[in-house]
């Protein structure tokens, strides 16, 4: 392998993070995200970005492999999901197959144990014993006869709000374990050929485990809700399997301590990005390693009484997607819509490595390069669901043939349905039948009966 002018790729993944920079002051208290606005700052950031499906395995398999969902049979929630995607499907194997040093680290691929063997030796370079064991999770309340986990406090809301209180259960916190594996690697790595690093966090997934600073850090009194929930949302339309109802937002106290919750452990992410960023960056690779720094799906934080993934709405499908180039460290917002099946295409596109056949993903190196795209359809399943970006439009169209078509720029909570009468309706209906196809599924009639493209 040739390595002069090689690069590397770091890429950084967080679990359940919703776009950032558009929570800032939605809910009046300040979403403090100083390390990430940093690295916005020398990177391109995409405003509009979109997972493929609004749950963890489908969302990682479709972005590792550069397939859709209904490409890799993987529509739903499937913790074993390598036994329908084959793991040379993911792009990684291509630059362990080009001679890279691949080393994952954390939760990038699937969930926090370790892949089948099979499965890590395709992808990675490292010896498979390295990967049992390496992080920990937080301990559960559940093995403790009182509920109380030493070293730990509760602030209330949602899931209860824990917090470290000490130096060692903050070190034993599994982000910083992950954080602290990704500097030494940085620090470290002296090989002749560049590598291929995976940093993937907890946060801000569930219970939002911070060490105790980072509660503090927000008012949970000074928390508000948007006027714009005043107006209702649609519960008769969404299928039950879609969302459920597991908090009482009315509840404002409640509420804000949920959310406080959440920002929390966003703040404390950053925080674990900031460490990793500055140690590439006063490392020997600060020059030759393109970073990526995504989520694989959002969240509602309380909207229609659901703190929850699973949905098709804008606040659960628009992810964070940043992509930081060394030799242009120039911040610029693209919000021309993009997919995070686009990652893969993108990095062996930087790479200069052959592109992923019957990918419908697309290299954002041109938009990197101030090149535009605002009329691009992009998509997200879930089961046989199906949603669209496109302009300023969403059209989502449910299993059951019931649809759902929304103007973002007026109603980015989408709480009025504009219905087939709208002008644009069928414009939109003709654009969301031509997308999902091209993303593998077909939809036969207006009746909504599916067949795999």
């Amino acid at each position: 392998m040739n390595t002069e002018a090689k690069k590397n790729v770091l890429l950084i993944s967080l679990d359940d993070a919703v776009a950032f920079w558009k929570y800032k002051s939605l809910f009046g208290e300040v979403l403090q995200t100083p390390n990430l606005d940093r690295i916005c700052g020398q990177s391109t950031s995409f405003h509009s970005a979109y997972c493929q499906a609004p749950v963890c395995s489908p969302s990682r398999a479709s972005f590792m492999s550069g397939l859709s969902p209904h490409q890799t049979g993987v529509t739903h929630s499937d913790p074993h999901y390598f036994d329908k995607v084959a793991s040379e499907k993911m792009w990684p194997s291509r630059l362990k197959h080009h001679g890279y040093h691949c080393v994952p680290g954390g939760k990038v691929m699937r969930g926090y144990r370790a892949l089948p063997q099979e499965v890590h030796e395709a992808i990675y370079s490292t010896p498979y014993s390295d990967s049992h064991g390496r992080f920990s999770l937080a301990r559960r309340k559940s093995r403790y006869a009182n509920g109380k986990v030493p070293d730990h406090m509760e602030f209330g809301g949602h899931r209860g709000g824990r917090a470290t209180t000490t130096e060692d259960a903050e070190h034993n916190l599994y982000d910083n374990q992950v954080a602290e594996d990704a500097i030494s690697f940085l620090k470290t790595y002296d090989g002749q050929v560049p590598f291929y690093r995976e940093v993937g966090f907890q946060s801000p997934h569930g219970p939002w485990i911070t060490p105790r600073q980072f509660k503090e850090m927000y008012r949970f009194k000074a928390i508000r809700q948007p006027k714009d929930w005043a107006r209702g949302f649609d519960v008769e339309t969404p299928p039950t399997d879609l969302i459920r109802e597991n908090i009482d937002s009315s509840s404002q106290r409640f509420w804000r301590q949920s959310v406080r919750n959440y920002f929390s452990a966003i703040s404390y992410a950053d925080e674990q990005i900031g460490r990793v960023w500055d140690a590439l960056k006063t490392s020997s690779h600060a020059e030759n390693t393109l970073v990526v720094i995504l989520s694989d799906h959002g969240m509602h934080l309380g909207e229609r009484n659901w703190f929850g993934k699973s949905t098709l709405w804008e606040q659960v499908v628009n992810v964070p997607l940043i992509i930081h180039d060394p030799a242009q460290p120039v911040g610029q917002v693209v919000s021309d819509p993009v997919a995070l099946i686009d990652v893969g295409p993108t990095v062996l596109d930087y790479l200069g490595l052959p592109p992923i056949a019957a990918s419908p993903g697309r290299s954002l190196l041109p938009q990197m390069r101030w090149e535009r795209d605002p009329d691009r359809a992009v998509p997200s399943f879930f089961y046989d669901h199906a949603a669209m970006r496109k302009g300023k439009y969403r059209f989502i169209r449910y299993g059951n043939g019931s649809e759902q078509f929304f103007d973002l720029s007026r109603d980015w909570w989408q709480t009025q349905d504009l219905g087939a009468n709208h002008p644009a309706y069928e414009q939109m209906r003709q654009a969301f039948d031509a997308c999902c196809r091209d993303y593998g599924l077909e939809w036969q009639s207006e009746a909504s009966h599916l067949a795999q493209a």
